[in-house]
């Protein structure tokens, strides 16, 4: 998945030039905003509710199924409507309405991989995301070869998502018999277990993506475009600590339901692995970034270097942060968490809207970094509250010496290729770290059993 997002974030960046790309981004990120409400949570609570009892599992799959069809639908119109009130151009609206396929079919998808999540059985969801992904892949190098334009992109990401859809559903129909349903009877708890955790969600993707559609207001696309760059190797880069993150929970929430002990023991095991793999990405990006810039997307895109450096050290907390948000959500305090996603995202938003009309994108930037510090704070506070346990960083010494000395071999090294420094920085992390910390040698043993 990451070689094929490379590649076509290659493809798509040199094809389309800042401006374009900015504008393609951005009507995607702006329907993926609505997309979370359409979610509504469903996701998260199902794969919450099926883990603890299996036996539900197509009665409650089936009636998510349906409640998310009816959701996307009625957000993709909603979505639409909106942009009309906003300062986009004509080709902007155009592409917000052509991404609600993409919406459309990653919500019914997410309805099937429930079930696979939560009986840890995820490697037949990555059939669907591979294929997926490489029929996105296929679709814009048949747009780049035959001079497409803007519009054709659009439908590539479409095609994608419905290619990942259908996969995903067979691959899954051997496990549970899903069928749409519609039951009252079950929509009604299932919506008022969802929504207090679908708004906490709503209001972190928000948070998240805030940033992008202030910009947006008052940036040209080209800024857009080398800012949602940042963000998209952000995003490659933070794939795998995603995976971690939805294969845990299942086992998190069994844990808190039946064995506290060990949801305290994987609650710290997984922020110490997380402190291990963040502080590499922060030193690396630090020296990397513009070479990364430039292997993506070439050198129309260079400015978008100082932004990444900054985004790296916030995805670095996210991945904490994420944590003891899905420990929160397994203890059913979804409520909490609410509470402090939006505590963030007024402070996220506050000063984006003070700040980027000034400063510009790596502003926002920084005001990602301090909303992630925020939002550590506050699950502090919430998980003494609710555990009466917050994880000591044990790995944290060690992996900043390796990190350090990483990152001056690395600035070394600075003039090899990419694909050839980056991985001996990672190598070389990785043999420090094992050498010099017994503690991250504990870790990873514990982890793998």
């Amino acid at each position: 998945m990451l070689a094929f997002g490379l590649a076509s974030l290659a493809l798509l960046t040199r094809y389309l030039g800042p401006g374009d790309y900015g504008k393609y981004t951005l009507a995607l990120m702006y329907m993926q905003l609505f997309g979370v409400l359409a979610d509504v949570g469903l996701f998260t609570t199902v794969v919450r509710e099926i883990s603890k009892d299996r036996s539900r599992t197509d009665e409650l799959v089936g009636n998510v199924l349906t409640l998310r069809l009816i959701l996307a639908l009625v957000v993709i119109v909603v979505a639409a409507a909106i942009s009309l009130l906003l300062p986009y151009d004509h080709e902007v609206r155009v592409a917000i309405l052509l991404a609600g396929g993409p919406l459309l079919f990653g919500m019914l998808t997410t309805a099937y991989v429930a079930i696979l999540q939560s009986r840890l059985q995820m490697s037949r969801a990555v059939v669907g995301d591979v294929i997926g992904r490489a029929t996105s892949l296929g679709l814009v190098l048949v747009v780049v070869w035959l001079d497409l334009g803007f519009y054709a992109v659009m439908l590539a990401a479409g095609g994608g998502a419905l290619a990942t859809l259908i996969v995903t559903w067979l691959v899954t129909r051997r496990l549970a018999a899903i069928r749409f349903r519609a039951s009252l009877r079950v929509w009604r708890p299932l919506l008022t277990a969802a929504l207090p955790l679908g708004l906490a969600l709503a209001i972190n993707t928000l948070y998240f993506r805030a940033d992008t559609l202030i910009i947006s207001l008052y940036e040209p696309y080209t800024q857009v475009g080398l800012y949602t760059l940042a963000y998209r190797i952000l995003e490659l880069a933070l794939v795998v600590g995603a995976v971690f993150l939805n294969t845990t929970f299942p086992l998190l929430s069994e844990a808190v339901e039946h064995d506290e002990p060990r949801a305290l023991r994987t609650i710290q095991l997984s922020t110490d692995l997380f402190v291990i793999l963040g502080l590499p990405l922060v030193a690396g990006g630090l020296v990397l970034a513009p070479e990364l810039v430039e292997f993506a997307s070439g050198e129309d895109f260079a400015d978008a270097a100082e932004p990444l450096r900054i985004l790296l050290a916030a995805g670095a907390l996210a991945w904490i942060n994420g944590v003891f948000g899905l420990a929160l959500i397994a203890k059913d305090r979804q409520a909490s968490a609410l509470w402090l996603n939006v505590s963030a995202l007024a402070f996220n938003v506050g000063l984006n809207f003070l700040l980027i009309p000034r400063y510009g994108i790596v502003v926002a930037a920084i005001v990602t970094v301090a909303s992630e510090l925020l939002i550590l704070a506050g699950s502090y506070v919430l998980m003494r509250r609710h555990f009466d346990f917050f994880p000591a960083p044990r790995t944290l010494p060690a992996a900043l010496v390796a990190a350090v000395a990483m990152g001056g071999l690395v600035w070394l090294g600075r003039d090899l290729p990419l694909p050839v420094v980056a991985p001996l920085g990672a190598a070389a992390y990785g043999a420090l770290l094992w050498t010099i910390s017994p503690m991250s040698r504990e870790v990873l043993t514990g982890l793998r059993r």
